[in-house]
C-alpha cells in the first residue's frame, strides 16, 4: 500500500534543470549571433565609452561570442558544471557592471547583447540591464544550487526504494 510517506522528497533539480535551459539558450543565442559580425560587436563595445586598449576590445569582440557559446552549450549539456556555472555568473557580472556604467552616465548606446539580431526598446541600456541583472541572480542560483544538492527537507541521504 502507498502512502505519501512512501513517496520521495521533492528535489530542486527540476527548476535547476529550467534554470540552467534558459540561461544556456539565452548565451548560446547571444554567441551565435555575434560570431558572424564581429566587427559589429566591436563597434557596440566602443560605444561605451570604457578606457581599455583598443586591442583589448578587438579580442573581446572575438573571443567573447564564442565563450557564450561554449558557456551555452556546456549548460545545455549540463557538462563542466564546476566550471561553467561560475564563469556565467562571473560573465553576467561584467555584463550588469558594463551595462550599470552605461546607464549611471547616461550613454546612448545599443547594448550589443545579441548583435544585430535586435533593435529597439530590447537593445536600450536601462531594459539590457535590467535583462542582465536577472541573468546574473539567475546564474548565481544555479551556482549556490549545486547538482545534486538536496532541497528544502531533503537532509541527509535520499531514500532508497523498499526491497523487493
Amino acid at each position: 500500500m502507498n502512502h505519501a510517506s512512501d513517496l520521495p522528497p521533492p528535489r530542486s533539480g527540476r527548476s535547476q534543470t529550467v534554470v540552467r535551459w534558459v540561461l544556456g539558450v539565452i548565451f548560446l543565442a547571444a554567441g551565435v549571433l555575434k560570431v558572424a559580425q564581429p566587427r559589429d560587436f566591436y563597434s557596440d563595445l566602443l560605444a561605451y565609452e570604457v578606457a581599455v586598449p583598443d586591442l583589448l576590445l578587438r579580442y573581446v569582440a572575438v573571443a567573447l561570442p564564442w565563450l557564450e557559446v561554449l558557456c551555452g552549450g556546456a549548460l545545455l549539456a549540463d557538462v563542466w558544471r564546476e566550471t561553467i556555472r561560475p564563469l556565467v555568473a562571473a560573465l553576467c557580472l561584467i555584463f550588469v557592471l558594463m551595462l550599470g556604467q552605461a546607464v549611471l552616465r547616461g550613454l546612448d548606446l545599443k547594448c550589443g547583447c545579441f548583435g544585430v539580431a535586435t533593435g529597439g526598446w530590447f537593445d536600450l541600456p536601462v531594459v539590457a540591464l535590467g535583462r542582465a541583472a536577472v541573468l546574473l541572480l539567475a546564474s548565481g542560483w544555479l551556482g549556490l544550487h549545486p547538482p545534486g544538492a538536496a532541497g528544502p527537507g531533503e537532509r541527509g541521504a535520499r531514500r532508497s526504494a523498499p526491497p523487493e
